[in-house]
């Protein structure tokens, strides 16, 4: 509706609420009769049309309507309600209502306003399908245009005009005394209607375009129609939230469609089928995103806002192509997608058969069997591109086209044994994909099951990979599918053949994957899952040789690369390269080192080319280390700081290989740690340097510095054992023995077995052996003999500690307090102080080291780091086995203390007894809901034997005296071990001092028929079920005197 005619209507409508007779009659007799009255009803029921609008509008000014008043109240608002969106619709509702606005005034206008607003309540029930809400959503549109108009107009404009409230519907009785006006109250109600769903929008966006100066505060054209003054500012702010939510709703629409994309390309790749769920997801995500996508772009054109960053992606190889359009260069050939442009036709320009296909299936001539089997011969002697296009037109215009020629002709690829023709054959079905694509998908699928059947099985079909390679080449497999081939044989390098599989498959298909812009992206992700493979410790060398040429294969050298000159030497670097590298065994050491002493110390380039001579003595043959370290010594008086720039280089790449962890460079550090061992014979270092680097060795990367089986440790896993074979290498080596190594000596070792037990066990053979000839060798000097197990080995090393007199433990310390982890960490670990530095008057008589490395400089991953503050906490579960192999040799640690002071016997053994209780309940704390399940029914199971047992003895006359009371054992934890107090009353009269466990006398009971024979077993103390009746004595005991003292105490109050 026009501006102008707006204003006029305004201005009538306004008179009209004033009560001024503005609708001009016709006569003053109006026709009252019942037939045109109910005509006028009539034809309001039609609806509001362009047509229809001058003769109502006559008819209102000839008839008398007065007792037919509520009948056309109702008959309008129904009309109004099925406006449609149209303009000329809209025009001619309004210029209705206003003629019986103008006509009736308060007798019809406030009445109808009350009907018509009920129709923006938002309905109960949602609609079932898109399409209805939809059809809900348009049929609103118009009714929000029809509002807006006779606001505008002056007819609806003011609650006010209602004399009943209680009528209006809920949403505006509620804001009645906020005084809002009705079209910001209409909108914010309609607006906000399943907004997730995105259907409102298209309502806010037509509201715009049609009235967008309610929203301009500039535009006053038609300020003198608007009746509230905060309508425009209202407005601004409604729809200032509203697009800011519409903002932030399509932005998290698109990163959600964005994620599904990519969760269903992982999901493909990795299952190599389509999955159903992601492209459901999809489908109902897509037209949400395109309504907010949208209303967007309205909002952001109208309100002058910046539109959401959604992240599109731009095609970045047309824009780099558009850079390069006139050029005559031409990538290199590792770069290019096809060898040559021959080839590039061949899988590119395919023929153009459309037109013979069409005239085909218009004429459909029926072809002979002698035609079908020539086809068939032809098919079996094409040799080249010319005669497969031939064929393809062959095949349409000789009308053999049908099911069974089709089912023939799949059959016949399968069956093909020519492989030199198989890319003219997926030529042929590429060409005729768009009118025979079942033909297509079917053989796809047989292709790609006979690959897949090859993935887990010791099978190589190389027809198979062969014609997937060349289908894929056509486009003719989806993606998804042939990058899953590639990741399952990447995954499953274990299995045999897929090494194969995956070369010969790349051999074909890799420079296409990896140089087609379409597939590049994730052939690169195959790529680096292939090095990442490489680093595998479980494959052996073959397999990790194949792939490195598989990388070769994809990345070839280039042609400049492979003619790089070699690094250019003088004559006086080539010889001592030579003569360090190669003939260190076949001239003496004292020669070696006068000719050493006459190079040109002073040239920077023969200075650094000795430097990196002595420094990497993984290039020499291991033998000659010695050697080499022999003539590093009889240089240090002519060229100290040389020497000491050497040794630092070896300290530091030892300890930079712990941080790289790369398996290829372990042969690298055994020769780094025999350098250093052969540096320290040498007396070119002290022994606290050695000492240093061993227990960084052991200790790094591990949590605060302390090995523990409970933490992993990703730089030296359990199953690791090549830190074993460092220090061993050192150990076996070391030749020079001060007092400083000495006295550390007993604690390294213990250390040492420690650290050996976190590992998995058994070890290897090998590495068995080493450690074995390890202790073997260093018996002599410490006394040190090997643990049993973990528990065992870090009982040695707290006593140890306990030796130098320092506290593990603080006797004040809450026995409430966690224990575990940290109880643990506390015993395994010394104090600062447990390592003592040696007197001066030792060094210098011991251990006369060079001092090549300064003493007073920081000691990084010292032993004395790991010592300076509480150990963090460890904890974890240990097998029943070693928990019984722990129970004996903490029985036979516990005996020596106690004859050393006996005075102290009970406090040590009721301190162990609550530390084990405190540890044992923690374990139980630590252990799964089915591991907890699985004890029970084992308890249960083992009371209903024992329960039996006794029943069937009850009438047997045996000597009670001798049987064990084991009939009420309780339920006591399977780890439960015997502590040193209660294995001590029961001892037999066989000795321990031979480190052999402690014995205890039963009764052992058989039955044969009716006789009954007993004999006496001695069973060790850390047996379980021993340890469990001594325990359950001990714990009797201990309840009697609690008792006694409690009755004792009763009775002295």
């Amino acid at each position: 509706m026009e501006n102008e005619r707006r204003i006029q209507l305004h201005t009538l409508n306004t008179r009209a609420w004033a009560g001024e007779e503005v609708f001009p009659l016709k006569s003053q007799k109006l026709d009252s009769s019942i037939k045109r009255n109910t005509g006028f009803i009539r034809k309001l029921k039609k609806g509001f049309l362009k047509e229809s609008t001058a003769s109502l509008l006559k008819d209102l000014s000839e008839l008398s309507l007065e007792k037919y008043m509520s009948e056309v109240i109702a008959t309008v608002n129904e009309a109004l309600t099925n406006v449609s969106n149209k303009n000329d619709e809209v025009v001619a509702a309004v210029e209705v209502v206003c003629a019986l606005h103008q006509r009736f005034n308060e007798r019809f206008t406030p009445q109808l306003f009350q009907l018509f607003l009920n129709n923006f309540a938002n309905p109960e029930k949602e609609k079932e399908t898109e399409k209805e809400e939809l059809l809900r959503i348009n049929r609103l549109k118009g009714k929000l245009y029809v509002l807006t108009e006779l606001y505008l107009v002056g007819v609806f404009t003011s609650l006010e005009h209602i004399e009943s409230k209680e009528a209006l519907p809920f949403y505006l009785q509620k804001k009645i005394h906020r005084r809002e006006p009705i079209i910001f109250s209409v909108l914010k109600e309609i607006l906000n209607y399943r907004f997730k769903l995105g259907y409102t929008t298209t309502l806010a966006t037509s509201f715009v375009k049609r009235y967008p100066f309610l929203f301009d505060t500039e535009d006053k054209a038609l300020d003198e129609c608007i009746y509230d003054e905060s309508l425009k500012d209202s407005l601004k702010t409604l729809f200032k939230v509203f697009s800011d939510a519409v903002f932030s709703k399509v932005v998290d629409i698109n990163k959600r469609m964005k994620k599904l994309s990519k969760e269903h390309q992982k999901c493909q790749i990795r299952t190599g089928k389509v999955r159903d769920e992601y492209i459901d997801e999809r489908d109902i995500l897509e037209p949400i995103f395109e309504r907010f996508d949208a209303a967007t772009k309205v909002f952001a054109e109208y309100f002058k806002l910046p539109l959401p960053d959604l992240g599109v992606e731009q095609d970045t190889g047309t824009e780099e192509t558009s850079g390069s359009m006139i050029t005559n260069q031409l990538p290199p050939p590792s770069e290019r997608l096809w060898e040559n442009d021959e080839t590039k036709r061949f899988y590119e320009n395919l023929p153009d058969i459309q037109e013979v296909v069409e005239t085909a299936n218009i004429e459909s001539v029926n072809a002979s069997t002698d035609q079908i089997n020539s086809f068939f011969t032809e098919m079996e002697t094409a040799n080249s591109k010319a005669d497969i296009d031939k064929l393809c037109l062959t095949y349409w215009s000789s009308g053999i086209d049908n099911k069974a020629t089709r089912n023939r002709l799949l059959k016949f690829f399968i069956e093909t044994k020519e492989w030199s023709k198989l890319n003219i054959y997926a030529r042929f079905l590429a060409t005729n994909h768009k009118y025979m694509p079942e033909i297509t998908d079917e053989f796809v699928q047989y292709l790609d099951n006979g690959f897949r059947s090859q993935l887990h099985s010791n099978r190589l079909n190389l027809k198979n990979i062969m014609f997937y390679s060349e289908m894929m080449k056509f486009m003719l497999i989806p993606l998804f599918m042939v990058f899953h081939k590639i990741r399952s044989l990447i995954m499953n390098m274990q299995v045999p053949n897929n090494i194969e599989i995956l070369t010969v498959f790349l051999e074909y298909s890799g420079k296409f994957l990896i140089n087609n812009p379409e597939t590049k992206p994730q052939m690169e992700k195959m790529v680096q899952l292939i090095r990442d493979k490489t680093k595998d410790r479980q494959l052996n060398i073959n397999t990790k040789n194949a792939l490195e040429n598989i990388i070769t294969l994809l990345y070839p050298p280039s042609v400049k690369s492979l003619n790089l000159k070699k690094k250019q030497y003088t004559p006086e670097q080539q010889f001592y390269r030579i003569l360090i590298r190669s003939e260190l065994s076949n001239i003496d050491s004292k020669h070696t080192i006068k000719l050493l002493r006459k190079a040109h110390w002073d040239d920077p380039a023969v200075y650094k080319t000795l430097l990196s001579l002595f420094t990497k003595p993984w290039k020499i043959n291991y033998q000659n280390v010695p050697t080499l370290v022999k003539i590093l010594n009889g240089l240090y008086m002519y060229h100290r700081n040389f020497i000491i720039k050497c040794i630092d280089q070896v300290l530091e790449d030892i300890e930079r290989g712990l941080e790289i962890n790369e398996y290829s460079e372990n042969r690298h550090r055994i020769a780094q740690v025999r350098y250093l061992v052969e540096i320290y014979n040498m007396e070119m270092i002290k022994s606290d340097v050695l000492l240093e680097k061993i227990f960084q060795i052991l200790k790094f990367g591990h949590p605060n510095n302390q090995p523990n089986p409970f933490n992993l440790n990703e730089m030296d896993l359990p199953d690791n054992y090549f830190r074993i074979q460092l220090i061993t290498t050192i150990l076996l080596n070391v030749r020079r023995f001060p007092a400083t190594l000495n006295k550390n000596l007993n604690f390294l070792l213990a250390f040492f077995d420690y650290y050996i037990f976190t590992k998995d066990q058994p070890l290897p053979k090998e590495t068995q052996f080493k450690v074995v000839d390890t202790f073997e060798r260093l018996k002599s000097k410490s006394g040190f003999e090997r643990s049993a197990d973990l528990y065992e080995s870090a009982m040695k090393l707290e006593k140890l500690v306990k030796a130098n007199g320092k506290p593990i433990i603080n006797k004040n310390l809450d026995t409430t307090k966690k224990v575990g982890e940290s109880a643990m960490a506390e015993r395994l670990l010394p104090t600062t102080d447990n390592i003592e530095d040696d007197d001066d008057d030792d060094d210098d008589e011991n251990d006369d080291g060079t001092q090549l490395v300064d003493e007073d400089s920081e000691e990084e991953n010292s032993f004395e780091d790991s010592n300076s503050e509480q150990s963090s906490s460890e904890s974890g579960e240990d097998d029943s086995d070693e928990e019984e192999s722990d129970s004996e040799n903490e029985s036979d640690s516990r005996v020596d203390t106690d004859e050393e002071n006996d005075d102290f016997i009970d406090i040590d053994a009721d301190r162990d007894r609550e530390r084990r209780r405190m540890y044992d309940e923690f374990e139980k704390k630590l252990q799964g809901n089915e591991e907890v399940k699985v004890q029970d029914e084992l308890e249960r199971q083992f009371q209903q034997i024992m329960q039996e047992s006794l029943e069937a003895r009850k009438s047997e006359k045996v000597s009670t005296g001798k049987i064990p009371m084991i009939g009420n054992i309780p339920k006591a934890p399977l780890e439960k071990t015997v502590s040193s107090s209660s294995v001590d009353s029961r001892m037999s009269t066989e000795s321990t001092s031979s480190g052999k466990p402690n014995k205890v006398a039963f009764t052992f009971l058989t039955k044969a028929g009716k006789k009954t024979q007993s004999r006496v077993l001695e069973l060790p103390s850390n047996v379980k079920f021993v340890s469990n009746v001594l325990e359950e004595e001990e714990k009797l005991k201990n309840e009697r005197e609690k008792i006694k003292k409690i009755v004792l105490q009763r009775s002295f109050d």
